[in-house]
């Protein structure tokens, strides 16, 4: 998906004002930028595309064309972020303008925004017969005026608006309409139009519903049952056997829900050795349950609706979808810093799922900036030690609980050499013939 943009030569290189440039929202990162020349193009050689990803502080060549072309090939963007454009003209001679890159200004301002808004719910005591809501909303680009709350009766189709202080982050308490259990919704935008949303389940009075299958913890309290989570379809379920009488075991029953409610035998093994192997068709979460019978067929009941399995397991074959969103050199007083930011999103994320690597190849070897996993906060302030290469890639990568791996890197080297060497006159003498 390509967005067509448009760039002025009269206005980008003859002395506007950046403030002067309205910026324009771009959902993608690849995007088509056409020029328009004055009367006299025949007077050009080339047409140059310079881009800023620091305000203006300094340009990079982007693109070329021909004058008679009206625009250039289409321009991606390697992470989000804020690109200011300009234009260069080259004439016939040779002689460009503007010659120097102060005298530069921006035509074109574009805010690439490819990730939607994080948006978290959270249930409220009951107050008074009322029900409440907590909200947070993050985004670099956020828009709160946008945040709406929204509530109906669970697989309902008409959603009716609470009346909220619209905030980044804040709470509510409201009468609702509807008796029961509610879905609540909240939704917000960030400048570039991208929507977040996040939805509750609230029982009846406006108590937190009982969660769902997945979301018991993996090491389940006493008493509960505990969670499994996998990244495979086949599942191997180790079991041991006890009370087995003279007449010994004659056959092991696995059975199997998806619901807490209906079950269903998955099928026998007379073998009745550990592990019993089962496939499942797909991701979710299902529960399991293994009934033994004696050799004179004596056992305890199959599962019944309402029945807890022994055990649920999660199937989770989804990677996470990790965004390296930027990656800042620091300059002045954070000279020495390298700034990463990110976003990762998983329903699986553990506490500290975040890996941060660098590497002089795209193949590697690839060294890890911190000794240990991160938190998942988005950002990262590295002081880079000695010894860092000059430039260099870096990668993020996010693991879920099942072990699916997702990763994002930079396309292009990222240089921290920073220097600009200046020569300076020591002394004139006459050269030798």
């Amino acid at each position: 998906m390509a967005l067509l943009l448009g760039l002025s030569l009269a206005a980008a290189a003859v002395g506007q004002a950046p403030d002067e440039v309205r910026v324009t929202p771009s959902k993608v990162r690849s995007f088509r930028i056409p020029f328009q020349t004055q009367s006299n193009e025949r007077r050009l050689r080339e047409v140059q595309l310079l881009v800023s990803t620091d305000q203006g502080l300094s340009w990079q060549l982007a693109a070329t064309a021909a004058p008679e072309q009206g625009h250039f090939k289409e321009f991606t963007a390697r992470q989000d972020g804020m690109y200011w454009f300009t234009v260069r003209t080259i004439d016939q001679q040779g002689r460009s303008y503007p010659a120097a890159d102060g005298d530069l200004r921006a035509g074109l301002k574009v805010l690439v925004d490819t990730v939607p808004p994080t948006v978290s719910l959270e249930a409220l005591p009951p107050r008074d017969g009322s029900v409440g809501v907590r909200w947070d909303a993050r985004d670099e680009n956020l828009e709160p005026a946008t945040l709406r709350l929204d509530y109906q009766s669970p697989g309902g189709n008409a959603w009716t608006p609470v009346n909220v202080n619209a905030a980044a982050a804040g709470q509510v308490y409201w009468l609702p309409m509807v008796n029961g259990p509610l879905e609540v919704r909240a939704s917000v935008a960030d400048a570039v139009g991208n929507v977040g949303a996040a939805t509750l389940m609230l029982g009846p009075g406006g108590s937190a519903a009982p969660p769902a299958p997945a979301a018991p913890a993996v090491a389940a309290p006493p008493g509960q049952v505990p969670l499994r989570i996998v990244n495979s379809k086949r599942i191997s379920l180790n079991y041991k056997i006890d009370g087995e009488g003279p007449s010994g075991v004659s056959v092991v029953e696995l059975w199997y829900t998806q619901d807490g409610r209906n079950w269903q035998e998955h099928g026998k093994d007379p073998t009745h050795r550990s592990p019993y192997v089962v496939d499942v068709p797909g991701e979710g979460v299902y529960g399991f349950t293994l009934v033994a019978r004696s050799g004179v067929g004596i056992g305890e009941q199959p599962p019944r609706a309402g029945d807890m399995p022994q055990v649920w397991v999660e199937v989770d074959l989804t990677k996470p979808v990790v965004r390296l969103l930027s990656v800042d050199v620091g300059k002045g007083s954070a000279s020495g810093t390298l700034a990463i930011a990110w976003s990762a999103t998983d329903k699986n994320l553990g506490p500290q799922p975040i890996t941060l690597s660098f590497a002089e190849q795209p193949d590697g070897p690839w060294t890890p900036i911190t000794p240990t996993p991160v938190e998942n906060s988005g950002r990262y302030s590295w002081r880079m030690p000695p010894g860092v290469p000059y430039q260099f890639l870096v990668r993020v990568e996010a693991v879920d609980k099942a072990g699916n791996v997702g990763v994002d890197q930079t396309p292009n080297l990222v240089k921290v050499d920073l220097a600009k060497p200046k020569p300076t006159i020591l002394d004139v003498s006459p050269a030798g013939k």
